[in-house]
Formats: structure tokens, sequence, C-alpha cells
């Protein structure tokens, strides 16, 4: 058809691909499954653990009714050399950098796209260059109909186990943006519905994945290199953010689901299990937030590592410093500068503090390529939901802790 224009061209092409796909759906077997409610309005925030980002809104949006929708019995891995089709849910601010990394090098390649925003979908189009066919304001239809490989959600933390629980029902692979859950029920319904359906959940918990953690990670691990702490007995941890105002935070321990879930992921990653905490919060006289939005805590970690943890929204001026104190020397992270010194031998002692070099990392870029692998039939990723359940417990912990003005431990999670 010369007269085709290139958009005509690239729907039909499209339009051909999907053919295929449902023909190969048919062959495979499919299953009538039924599916949730759901109402979700917006938020996202930022990080500091690498450039300073600007504060993200990801756009909000309401799904349908109950209603029934195909599902299919493989999961649907087996691209061959060709990128992995992403349905992009939630595509406003932090909904962007999937957008933006989904590619060749990292495996993925946006295929479709579903928010409420139509001001959101035209951004996303044309960050993208996909046509409007690939636009979808109903999670069923775009899970039933864009012919995506997997789904990357991007929305509020309170509705990230419904939406990905529709995703698993349609047997389609999960990234869920930080953190899984708002509670650790709901954690813990969403890790049981992915390994009771086989279906792979993953976390988009990035910091683990910024030069910052892996440079410290290598400072307590790597015992050969020239700035390795040895074994360490207490690190600090202090964030304080500045982020007046609630909007979507505005439910009960919102800053522990929606942002603890960051540093205690760190800490898991550097560490290994927790063992115990007593936490404590509180608020400013000024602040708008209606529940508790700053909190501190003493962790130790089964490997006997104390840390004191704090992390504020009602901070004046944004900061974080780490400070890691280990039997060769210490660590210290601040002003996102690394710095290394000896352990003095004397009273009082001071030892030459030397700047430490950053450790490669490509942040988000990294997290797909583990996630893709892990799909591609490589090893299960640090940020898997089974893992990541692991730093759901330490939310829950300090929960638990702020609820009842006590110490708890791990193993009360599993009475």
């Amino acid at each position: 058809m010369r007269w085709a224009l290139p958009w005509m061209v690239q729907a039909m092409r499209r339009a051909s691909e999907r053919a295929e796909l449902t023909s190969a759906r048919a062959a495979a077997g499919v299953r009538v499954v039924s599916v949730f409610d759901f109402i979700d309005n917006s938020v996202m925030q930022r990080s500091l653990w690498r450039q300073p980002t600007k504060p993200s809104l990801v756009a909000g949006w309401t799904g349908p009714g109950p209603g029934l929708r195909l599902t299919r019995m493989k999961s649907p891995t087996a691209a061959g050399d060709r990128p992995l089709r992403v349905l992009h849910v939630g595509v406003s601010n932090r909904g962007e950098w999937p957008l933006r990394t989904c590619n060749a090098a990292t495996g993925f390649q946006p295929w479709a796209l579903c928010d409420l925003s139509p001001e959101a979908l035209g951004r996303a189009r044309g960050l993208t260059g996909l046509p409007g066919e690939s636009c979808f304001t109903d999670l069923d239809r775009a899970l039933r109909e864009s012919g995506a490989d997997c789904v990357i959600i991007c929305t509020p933390t309170q509705f990230h186990v419904p939406m990905s629980l529709r995703a698993i029902e349609a047997g389609l692979p999960v990234l869920v943006e930080k953190g899984m859950a708002p509670d650790w029920a709901s954690a813990r319904k969403l890790v049981d519905a992915s390994l009771r359906s086989g279906v792979k959940v993953a976390v988009a918990q990035n910091y683990r994945y910024f030069s910052g953690p892996r440079t410290l990670h290598r400072a307590l691990k790597d015992t050969g290199w020239d700035y390795s702490t040895g074994p360490v007995h207490h690190l600090l941890y202090v964030q304080n953010r500045v982020r007046p105002e609630p909007k979507n935070l505005s439910y009960p321990f919102a800053s522990v689901w929606d942002m603890s879930c960051h540093h205690f992921d760190n800490l898991l990653y550097w560490f290994g299990p927790l063992a115990s905490m007593q936490a404590f919060s509180w608020r400013a006289p000024w602040s708008a937030y209606e529940h508790d939005n700053n909190t501190s805590a003493h962790l130790v970690f089964q490997n006997g590592t104390a840390i004191t943890y704090q992390h504020t929204h009602d901070a004046a001026r944004a900061t974080e410093e780490i400070q890691a104190h280990g039997e060769r020397g210490a660590f210290v992270l601040r002003d996102n500068a690394p710095t290394f010194n000896e352990r003095p031998r004397v009273n009082f002692g001071q030892t030459p503090v030397v700047p430490v070099p950053w450790e490669e990392a490509h942040g988000e870029a990294d997290l797909l390529r583990d996630f893709h692998a892990w799909l591609t039939g490589g090893p299960e990723p640090g940020i898997s939901v089974r893992h990541n359940l692991e730093t759901m417990a330490c939310c829950e912990m300090m929960v638990r802790s702020l609820g009842e003005g006590r110490c708890v431990r791990r193993e009360e999670l599993d009475a």
C-alpha cells in the first residue's frame, strides 16, 4: 500500500504482531479469572543517593469494576533476542524512569501505556514514540489486549498489591515500584501469590543500585580493598528530607512503608538479616502531616552490628549521612562524598582522612538488567518479592515497635 502513512505502517505491523501473540496464547491455552476493584491516585518521592532529582508525582487513575479476562498459562519469558515488551502502568514523573531506561541495553521495550491522565499519556507517547492505540485508561483491558511480556507499575504504594495481583492473574511478570506494600499482611499476600502462581515479581528497590550503597558494600565485604572497614560494630544512618506536603503519604506509618523501606533494604544488603528493633516517632508542631512522619530507631543485626537510624520528613534542610565504624577504620558518606580513615590506636587520636573512589553503578539500568536476567532464566535477584519481604519485615518491626512501645524481634513476625 504505497499510500500508507508511517503511523499506519507501524499500526499494521503491531496488529500483525499481536495477532501472532493471540494465536500463541490460543495454542498455549487460556483460563478465566476474576479481577479486583481499586481506586488509585498518586505520589512518588525523590532519592538523595545520587545526583539530585526533582520531587515527582505520578498521575492517578481509577480501574474498572469486576469482570473477566483471559490469562496466559505460560509466563512470557522466552522472547529470543528481542527486548521484552513492557506495559507501563503509571507513566508520569516517577513513572518516567522506566520509559527512559527500558531499551535495548537493558533488554526491555516500551510497548503499551496505562494511565488515567490524558496529559500523562501524551507526555509518555512523546518519550516513547508509541502510537495512540498503545494507550489505555483501563488496566484490565491493557493486561488483556496490549500484547506485553511484562508489567512495570509506578503508582502509589497503597495500590501496588492490588495492581500486581491483577497482573499475576494475567500471567504477566511484574516490576513494581518500592515499597512493595503499605502493610505486612499485603506484602505477604503478594509474595504468596507470586510463589503460588510461579509468576515472577520484583520490587524496584533502586537505592542498592546506586554508587553510594555499592561503595559502602565493597568497604564492608572486600577485606583486600585499601578502604576496607573490617568488621563493623556500629553504623549511623541519617536522612533528613524536606517534604512538607503530605500528598498521598497521609496514611499511618506512610513514611515507614514508602521511604524507610529504602534504608532498610540498604541495611539488609550490607549486613544480612535483622534481629531486633526499638523505634520512636514524632511530628513537628507545625507539620501538615496527620500522623507521625519522623522516626528514629536502634537496630541490631544478626551479625551483631548495631545501627542508629533516623529519618525525617519535616526537615528544614535536606541532608544524608552514613558512618560505618569498623575494626580497621571508618567509612563516612557525607554530602555525597565518601571518605575513609584508619582507626586510631590511641585515645582521642586522629588519622588522615582520604577520599574513597566511587564504585561504578548505573542505578535503575542495572536494576532492569537484573530483572531481565531473571525473567530470561538467570538468577533470582535481591529485589525479588521473596527477598524484599525481609525489607517489609523491617518496616513491620518498626510499626509494631512504634505502636507497642517496645523492642520487636524478627522471629515474632513468623509466629
